[in-house]
């Protein structure tokens, strides 16, 4: 461990913390909107969404993530945890899976579906199965994040 003020290592968790509630909230928002577009039955509303969750996903989810996993390893490198503590490599797992996810299947897959409907019919069977499939993919990644979060604040382990 380094030795550091409070007041550093307090600005570093609240960076990170700050990264994971953009992270999360990013997510549950995108969930939230894509269940509700869904459920209105409208292709082309759909494709647009599929869309703008990619941009979403490569402008604000991304940058967050990678910033939740350099925040939370600085976090470690001057506190008196350890990587080996279970709970962070439970948490680091959970943050690689995530944003292995994202960056190389739903965000690409979102931007590919938002080409495709532009230039074929968004109604078109093959778009509609393709974006459900993001999205349900995508809920899944909610899950792990929603875990990734209690296994910080209840620690196992730790």
């Amino acid at each position: 461990m380094l030795a550091i003020s409070e007041g550093y290592y307090n600005t570093l968790k609240f960076l990170h913390v700050l990264a994971a509630i953009t992270w999360v909230g990013g997510n549950i928002y995108a969930q939230v909107l894509g269940t509700k577009v869904i459920g209105e039955g409208d292709p082309v509303h759909l494709a647009r969404l599929a869309k703008d969750l990619g941009d979403l996903g490569n402008r604000l989810l991304l940058p967050a993530a990678v910033s939740v996993l350099v925040f939370g390893v600085w976090l470690v490198a001057v506190s008196p945890w350890n990587f080996t503590d279970s709970w962070i490599l439970i948490g680091l797992t959970g943050i690689g899976v995530t944003v292995v996810t994202g960056a190389f299947f739903i965000g690409p897959e979102a931007g590919r579906l938002g080409a495709l409907a532009a230039e074929r019919d968004p109604a078109d069977p093959d778009i509609q199965r393709r974006i459900r499939r993001v999205v349900a993919i995508s809920r899944i990644d909610l899950v792990v994040l929603a875990l990734v979060v209690a296994d910080m604040v209840f620690k196992p382990g730790g």
